[in-house]
C-alpha cells in the first residue's frame, strides 16, 4: 500500500513539473505533447504613435435625430431650447360620436414626456417652462434666427414647476386664442420651449425619434361628451426632402454653448454634441502577419469642470462604416457600425476625471487584417451615449499635444507559426 501511494505521488509530481514547464515556457516537445503547442509561442508588446488624423466634429448627431431633446439653462455657459412643429391642425372634434367643426377652444395644453429625474438630479429651485410661437419664414433651423423669436410678444404659455412635482410629464397651458386662430386659418403652429431657472438645470424631453413625443391636447367644448383632440408633431418642410421633414418634427437648438473644443484637445459629448474621428496607421507586418491578442487605444483625459463635472457618461468607440469615397469627415462620422459587432466596449467617465483611459479595440483591429486600406480605411469614432441629451463633455489630449499625453496604440501580438499540419 505504501509503495502504491509513493508511486502515485511521484507520478503527480512529474505531471506538475511538466505542466509548469508548458505554462512558463509556452513551448512544445516530448515533455508535454498534449498540453503545449508544437512550437514556441512568443508574445510581443509594443506601443506606437498610430494616430495619423484625429479631430473633433460638432453637430453630431444631426439636428432632429436625437433620442431626446435637451432643455437647459446654465446662465452664460449653456442655453438649450426645444422646437416642436405642429404643421397640420385638425378642424374638427368628436362629441357623442358625432364630428363637429371646431369653433371654440376651451383648453389647449402641451403634454411633453420627460426623463424622470432621480432624487440627486432634481432642480434646487422651482423651474419655469415658457412656450413661444417660433413660426417664421426665415431660416427656421438656425439657432440664431429661432433664438430671436423667444421674445415677450410671442409668449403663448408658461408654467412653473416645484422640484418635487417633476415626475414623467410636463403639462404646459397654451394660448387658446393662438391655437384657435391656427385651426381656423389652417396655418401651422410651431412651439419653442425655454427653461428658466435661478439655478442651473437641464432636462430631457421625449421625441418622435424615441417614440415618446410631446402632443398638443385640444379640448374644443366644455361638454364632457367632447373627446379631447390629440395632435402629434409633424413637419411639412422642407418640401423636397421628406426624410429631413420627419426629423424636424421636433429638435433642439443651442442658443448659447461651447461651440468649440480647446486647441490640443478632443471632445466627446457636450453641447452642441460632438464626436471624435481617428484614422490610424498600423505597420502591416503587425496587423497582417501576426495574431493580435490585444489592442488598446490609450487616451489621456484632461479634466473638464465647466458643466456637471462629476456626472458620469458612457463613451463608446465605434467603427466607421462609410464607403472610402466619403472623404468628408463629418459625413463619415454619421455612418457608424455597431460596437458590439466587433466586441467594442464603453468606458464610464466623469468630465472632471483625469488620467490614461484604455479603449479596447482588438476586434476592430483583427477585422482590418489583410484588408486593403484603400477599401477599408483604418478609422474609428468616439461618441457619447448621451449625445444631444446632456451637457457633459469628456476631453482627451490630441495628437498635437505633448509626447507624454498624446494618443497611442498598444498592441500585444504573437507572430504566426505553422501548426505542422498539412
Amino acid at each position: 500500500m505504501l509503495h502504491k501511494k509513493l508511486l502515485g505521488l511521484a507520478t503527480l509530481a512529474v505531471a506538475t513539473v511538466a505542466i509548469a514547464a508548458c505554462s512558463e515556457q509556452l513551448e512544445g516537445g516530448a515533455a508535454c505533447p498534449l498540453l503545449c503547442t508544437n512550437q514556441p509561442i512568443t508574445l510581443l508588446d509594443t506601443t506606437i504613435d498610430a494616430v495619423v488624423v484625429d479631430t473633433t466634429v460638432l453637430g453630431l448627431p444631426p439636428i432632429g435625430s436625437e433620442a431626446f431633446m435637451m432643455l437647459a439653462s446654465h446662465g452664460d455657459t449653456l442655453d438649450a431650447r426645444a422646437i416642436i412643429r405642429f404643421d397640420t391642425l385638425p378642424g374638427s372634434y368628436t362629441k357623442s360620436g358625432v364630428d363637429s367643426t371646431i369653433v371654440n377652444i376651451d383648453t389647449a395644453q402641451l403634454v411633453a414626456p420627460i426623463v424622470k429625474p432621480d432624487s440627486a438630479h432634481r432642480p434646487k429651485a422651482p423651474i419655469t417652462i415658457e412656450a413661444y410661437n417660433v413660426d417664421t419664414t426665415g431660416a427656421d433651423t438656425i439657432a440664431a434666427v429661432l433664438g430671436s423669436l423667444f421674445r415677450p410678444g410671442r409668449l403663448i404659455g408658461s408654467k412653473t414647476f416645484a422640484p418635487e412635482s417633476l415626475t414623467d410629464t410636463l403639462r404646459i397651458p397654451i394660448s387658446t386664442d393662438t391655437v384657435l386662430d391656427r385651426v381656423k386659418s389652417g396655418a401651422r403652429l410651431r412651439v419653442g420651449l425655454r427653461l428658466v431657472s435661478s439655478v442651473g438645470y437641464n432636462m430631457q424631453l421625449g421625441t418622435v425619434q424615441s417614440g415618446s413625443n410631446a402632443q398638443l391636447r385640444i379640448v374644443a367644448s366644455k361638454d364632457t361628451a367632447a373627446r379631447p383632440v390629440l395632435v402629434s408633431p409633424l413637419s411639412t418642410t422642407p418640401t423636397d426632402a421628406s426624410f429631413l421633414a420627419d426629423q424636424l418634427s421636433d429638435y433642439s437648438i443651442v442658443v448659447r454653448g461651447a461651440t468649440s473644443t480647446p486647441a490640443g484637445l478632443l471632445g466627446v459629448g457636450g453641447v452642441p454634441s460632438r464626436r471624435v474621428y481617428f484614422r490610424l496607421s498600423i505597420p502591416s507586418h503587425i496587423v497582417d502577419s501576426t495574431s493580435i491578442v490585444r489592442a488598446s487605444l490609450l487616451l489621456t483625459q484632461m479634466p473638464n469642470r465647466r458643466l456637471n463635472p462629476k456626472d458620469s457618461i458612457f463613451v463608446f468607440p465605434s467603427p466607421i462604416v462609410a464607403a472610402p469615397l466619403v472623404t468628408d469627415i463629418k459625413t463619415a462620422l454619421q455612418f457608424l457600425g455597431g460596437a458590439a459587432e466587433v466586441g467594442l466596449d464603453s468606458l464610464k467617465l466623469a468630465p472632471a476625471d483625469s488620467g490614461v483611459r484604455s479603449f479596447e479595440i482588438v476586434g476592430l483591429v483583427r477585422r482590418w487584417r489583410l484588408m486593403d486600406t484603400t477599401l477599408s480605411p483604418r478609422t474609428l469614432a468616439l461618441r457619447a451615449g448621451t449625445e444631444g441629451q446632456a451637457p457633459q463633455e469628456i476631453n482627451f489630449f490630441s495628437s498635437r499635444a505633448g509626447n507624454a499625453v498624446r494618443p497611442r496604440l498598444r498592441l500585444t501580438y504573437a507572430p504566426q507559426t505553422s501548426t505542422g499540419l498539412p
